[in-house]
């Protein structure tokens, strides 16, 4: 009988001991223990005994405890239970986290070279404002360790490109449930940039690359001018990657070199693409570019936008780039509008010659255009040799998603006499203000201003005058629908005045909710001026392509609720 007794027990011991977890806990706590709990790492172990399962049912109330530390539970009381049950046992971890500690202060110190730096004071305030993790918030270890990242990464930004963690260290009192941290990062030496050195060119000569950095032997380092030479060379079509990375050995800071790598883009390309906007509705797109036109470096692009206000069709040629970052740019354009029920045909041709001042670039526009106009009552036909100068404006703290800084145009030019039907001087600037209220608030200031100086508007392109209204204008109205009335149409005038204000508070790293105003309108002439007002709320989303908006807009004027989406920051 013994004999049998053993055989229909061999099986379940071959088997080794079944059981299954419960995990009783807070639900943020839960869901990491069942991930990482001894117990359910080993919970198929074929050769899992009793005792085995008791000493790992020990070690499990260990890792609890460290993982309640880890989110700010340092007085975590663990207990595990288990049941002999049938056909499994049953274990039972529970875990009461008690009260969570707090951030009761932050201490935050400087050594190295910096400190003798009077023009290193502003990195300091810079670390000190954007430190992540401050009192009066939850204690995590996770937040801990990304706030310190964060400070190196605040430090390293200008001058100062290899800073260390000297020492930190977090302080936590169980009884008080309060954590003190300090933390003491060294400068490191001052660098300055040495040679740029770019692999990975095979098709294009180094002058291509070499022309369009912004870098010179001997300039302090700022991580912006790097991160501005990486996108001039994404920008200019020749390259699908570019990663640029200074070398911060100390020995080498009086002149540390720049290493790039570059992947070339292919030399032709076709996209296409089926969107939708708010403004324009169903919208095809079709771009044709060629990178290399008889191997020459001059680049080619073909694009086709068409859309229920807009058709579009613009080819342009663009020379290699020559020293200081200096190309210039050919162009014709035929383009229809059908907005507000003016009807507009208009052929372009023109060249600018282009190039950067700072991070942003400058534009002398010469171009021809040939205009018909068709309204309900009438035809007109007109021309403009323009000629213009066109700057942009950016200082931000960061070039992609920016909370800190301003983003600008301004652009003058004119219609030259005799060859235009109506001479005029056209003005219009506008800009983005940017400033962080608090931790979690940002306020979005936006301004445009326009004036067209002509004794009449009759007989001037329509693209040189002033409509709004739309997604990144005055929203709560249709697209341009804002301007002077003329039969029942809505065509463009000589005076634009719009301003705007917006507050986003951030929920998490990536979305948040926003409220804004806007008011503005277009007129023709006189000072007088009647602001069109439009007022919602939306939702604004980070992305590496720049903040994503959709909005709801209400405009009083008429009377009605739209919605809006938009990118970037650009009217």
């Amino acid at each position: 009988m013994a004999i049998l007794g053993f055989l229909l027990i061999a099986p379940l011991y071959a088997q080794g001991l079944r059981y299954r977890v419960e995990v009783d806990a807070p639900r943020d706590l839960a869901r990491t223990l069942r991930q990482g709990l001894s117990l359910v790492r080993w919970q198929n172990d074929p050769q899992m005994s009793a005792e085995q399962l008791r000493r790992i049912a020990k070690e499990s109330e260990r890792e609890a405890r460290e993982v309640a530390a880890t989110e700010g539970y340092f007085s975590a009381t663990v207990d595990t239970r288990i049941e002999e049950t049938e056909p499994e046992w049953k274990v039972t971890l529970k875990l009461e986290p008690g009260e969570r500690t707090r951030v009761a202060s932050v201490d935050i110190r400087f050594s190295g070279p910096a400190t003798q730096d009077g023009e290193a004071r502003k990195l300091f305030d810079r670390v000190r404002e954007r430190w992540l993790l401050r009192p009066g918030e939850p204690f995590r270890q996770a937040d801990w360790d990304q706030a310190k990242r964060a400070a190196l990464r605040d430090l390293s930004r200008w001058r100062y490109a290899a800073p260390r963690i000297a020492d930190s260290k977090a302080a936590i009192d169980p009884e008080t449930r309060e954590a003190r941290l300090e933390i003491e990062l060294a400068s490191g030496p001052a660098f300055k940039f040495g040679p740029v050195r770019v692999t990975g060119l095979k098709r294009y000569a180094d002058s291509v690359a070499e022309n369009l950095s912004p870098i010179r032997p001997g300039d302090t380092y700022d991580r912006d001018v790097v991160v501005a030479y990486q996108r001039r060379l994404l920008e200019s079509g020749y390259f699908a990657s570019v990663q640029a990375e200074l070398d911060t050995h100390p020995l080498l800071a009086d002149a540390a070199p720049l290493r790039v790598a570059v992947i070339e883009a292919a030399s032709q390309d076709i996209e296409t693409g089926i969107s939708y906007t708010t403004d324009a509705g169903p919208r095809f797109e079709l771009r044709y570019g060629n990178q290399d036109i008889f191997d020459s470096g001059w680049r080619h692009k073909t694009s086709l936008r068409v859309d229920q206000k807009e058709q579009i069709l613009q080819l342009d040629f663009d020379s290699p780039p020559k020293p200081e970052a200096h190309w210039n740019n050919f162009f014709t354009r035929a383009k229809r509008n059908d907005i507000q029920n003016e009807i507009t045909e208009e052929l372009a041709v023109g060249a600018a010659h282009k190039f950067y001042a700072g991070f942003a670039p400058v534009a002398l526009i010469g171009s021809m255009h040939f205009e018909q106009q068709l309204l309900a009552d009438r035809e007109d036909y007109r021309q403009a040799l323009y000629v213009g100068l066109r700057r942009s404006f950016q200082r931000t703290d960061d070039l992609v998603l920016p909370r800190l800084g301003y983003i600008g145009t301004a652009e003058v030019g004119g219609g030259v006499p005799q060859i235009s039907t109506e001479r005029f001087l056209r003005l219009v600037v506008n800009a983005s203000l940017l400033y962080p209220v608090s931790r979690a608030g940002d306020l979005l200031l936006r301004g445009q201003a326009g004036v067209v100086v002509a004794q009449t508007r009759e007989g001037i392109p329509s693209t040189f005058l002033f409509r709004t209204g739309g997604d990144q204008t005055v929203r709560g109205y249709a697209f341009e629908s804002l301007g002077v009335r003329q039969g029942d149409a809505t065509v463009g005038g000589r005076r634009l005045l719009l301003g705007s204000i917006e507050y986003t508070h951030w929920i998490g790293d990536s979305w948040g909710p926003a409220a804004f105003i806007d008011a503005g309108n277009a007129w023709d002439s006189g000072a007088t001026f009647n602001p069109a007002l439009g007022y919602g709320v939306g939702v604004r989303f980070r992305t590496p392509i720049g903040p994503i908006r959709a909005d709801l807009a209400y405009g009083e004027e008429a009377n009605q609720y739209r919605l809006h989406f938009s990118i970037g920051y650009t009217f």
